[in-house]
């Protein structure tokens, strides 16, 4: 899992080799939209609204979102667009092409997670899932380097001090000397090589710390933040400080490409906002060339049917799916996206749930076959009431589950044993009711050879 600093824990306009059909009228003029009321409507999770609260910091005029609040943009909606903001947080996210507070697509950045290959994240929102698990690198998690201010410096003697676990007496006064305020439980990691911190649990204060060849440097990751961002038909691009060449690209937005709201997001602390503009796109009509479009191998098992939702019996579930055939439930077919990847937040939103799918592998000789997949929160594989596979998501480095709990299709093996003629290969997949965010599995067959898949 990701260590705790997440805890604290893309914005951009693309310069994209465009089609015909996305090729921009660039005579747009950027709007602003002042922190107001006439503006802006600011929300807390559970809906209730709040008032809105701006003020200085840090040398700008800024809207303060607390944890887990969201500035919802009034009357306005756009589908193609540039974005410009300045943000101050660990989680600054926004929410672009919304259609309610559960869909949307989401985008947020990892600020404590500089010059990392995940220090931005891109997210389909269905339904209010929030899969990071699901859509991860390369494709939907980006690197960026964030800025740092400095906000002191301790000679080299002090490097001693700074080991994993509780705070020194003498680092703390020493960083007491340069104004800097630590209580008695806070605490070092170094994760690796690349980030080491200080951490206070009582005020949630946390500076990264560099060591050069002269001094110790504290430095607050918690400053001004120069992003842009641009959305174009399926495309988006997020540029971090360098408003010239961006640092992340997605090629392939999830949901349809429609017109919908914006929104800025605070989802685990107080996050910042200021400058923030939206200039309109306006893009020709002619037809969209798709010769580019990138096809998935067929050996990704892309088309499922999927039951409805139901409450798994953690003792009795094969008799539970049994029964769904025996009494020929009402099944839909499904497909999956252009990756591969079947995300059930697309069809249910209830994270409580558990859901059966199938396919047929029909086979033209008895024969053993390898099933590569991975999943998130809780999948059983069954073949003729047989339980081949019964496992929760696990979120230990390879080998042991991929990366940090994230979902790729080498991650798990089983081997099929495979009749001649029709196999049922049955999917029993259950929703991460712990943090409502992960339901989805992918999967693919080692071999086509005298396979078909219906």
């Amino acid at each position: 899992m990701k260590t705790r600093i997440h805890a604290f824990l893309i914005l951009g306009v693309s310069i994209f080799q465009l089609s015909c059909a996305q090729e921009k009228v660039k005579n747009s003029i950027a709007q602003y939209f002042p922190f107001t009321k006439d503006n802006w409507t600011i929300k807390n999770a559970d809906g209730i609204k709040s008032e809105i609260k701006t003020l200085e910091h840090k040398g700008k005029q800024a809207l303060l979102l607390e944890a887990s609040q969201t500035a919802y943009l009034k009357d306005k909606k756009f589908k193609n667009f540039e974005m410009e903001f300045y943000c101050n947080g660990n989680f600054p996210g926004l929410a672009f092409r919304v259609i309610d507070n559960k869909n949307f697509e989401y985008l947020y950045l990892r600020v404590p997670m500089s010059k990392k290959r995940d220090a931005l994240q891109y997210i389909p929102i269905y339904n209010g899932s929030l899969p990071w698990q699901l859509y991860n690198y390369p494709n939907y998690e980006g690197n960026a380097e964030f800025p740092k201010e400095q906000v002191a410096t301790l000679p080299l003697s002090y490097e001693k001090e700074l080991v994993k676990g509780k705070v020194s007496e003498r680092l703390l006064k020493g960083l007491e000397d340069e104004g800097i305020s630590f209580s008695k439980e806070s605490e070092i990691d170094i994760p690796d090589k690349t980030i080491q911190y200080i951490f206070d649990p009582q005020n949630k204060n946390v500076l990264l710390f560099e060591k050069s060849d002269n001094e110790i440097a504290f430095l607050d990751f918690r400053t001004w933040i120069h992003t842009k961002v641009e959305v174009l038909e399926d495309k988006m691009s997020v540029y971090i400080e360098d408003m010239e060449t961006p640092t992340f690209v997605v090629d392939n937005l999830k949901r349809d490409s429609d017109e919908g709201g914006i929104s800025l997001i605070s989802d685990f602390d107080k996050v910042y906002f200021s400058d923030f503009s939206i200039t309109p796109i306006k893009t020709s009509d002619e037809p969209k060339n798709n010769s580019d479009e990138k096809s998935i191998s067929p050996n990704y098992l892309t088309e499922w049917n999927i039951s409805e939702m139901f409450a798994k019996d953690s003792l009795n579930f094969v008799a539970q799916v049994d029964s769904l055939f025996e009494k020929k439930a009402k099944f839909k077919t499904i497909q999956a996206d252009e990756d591969g990847l079947i995300n059930i937040s697309r069809f249910y939103g209830d994270m409580t749930k558990t859901v059966v799918l199938y396919c047929d592998i029909i086979s033209d000789i008895d024969k053993t076959v390898t099933l590569n997949f991975d999943y998130a929160d809780h999948l059983v594989i069954l073949s003729d009431s047989q339980v081949l596979f019964d496992e929760g998501m696990n979120f230990k480095s390879p080998p042991e589950k991929g990366e940090e709990g994230r979902v790729f299709v080498e991650d798990e093996q089983i081997a099929l044993n495979l009749l001649k003629g029709p196999n049922k290969l049955i999917f029993v997949l259950s929703a991460d009711n712990r943090q409502k965010f992960n339901w989805g599995f992918i999967a693919k067959l080692e071999s086509l050879d005298g396979i078909k898949i219906e």
